[in-house]
């Protein structure tokens, strides 16, 4: 049995371990919510049986996994953990902003002006959805 066939197998027992888990979370009595204490864990449940599944067909031969850059993965992982600390730092407005562009950059962009354009637009409309909207104040 290949690697990734194992990996499949392993994550298919883990998903639906997980999911069981998921299934068990009971939602407080006289409290109605649309979204419960359970919704997220069926999600990423859901999303690890999914991927599981992709990477047994892959594993068939039936499809190709696209090769993986660890340094450009290993780049955008360091990029995150950074970001998540400027939040607090710079606030949400710069922090992101220089995030989106960083990552732009990463993935291949060559565009400073398209990208940095994007990156505040994107910006600007997270944080007055969630100001004006929703009410909530980010960092």
């Amino acid at each position: 049995m290949s690697p990734d066939r194992r990996l499949a197998a392993v994550l298919i027992v883990a998903g639906a371990a997980y999911l069981l888990g998921a299934f068990q979370i009971s939602a407080p009595e006289g409290q109605y919510a649309a979204v419960g204490p359970r919704v997220f864990p069926l999600v990423i449940g859901a999303g690890l049986l999914a991927s599981a599944v992709w990477i047994g067909v892959a594993a068939v031969g039936q499809f190709r996994l696209p090769s993986i850059n660890w340094g450009v993965t290993a780049s955008s992982a360091f990029a995150f953990l950074t970001y998540i600390f400027a939040l607090d730092a710079i606030g949400y407005l710069p922090a992101t902003a220089g995030f989106i562009v960083l990552e732009s950059r990463l993935l291949g962009s060559r565009a400073w002006a398209r990208d940095l354009t994007v990156s505040i637009a994107i910006t600007a409309l997270v944080y007055g959805l969630f100001r004006l909207l929703l009410g909530l104040r980010l960092p």
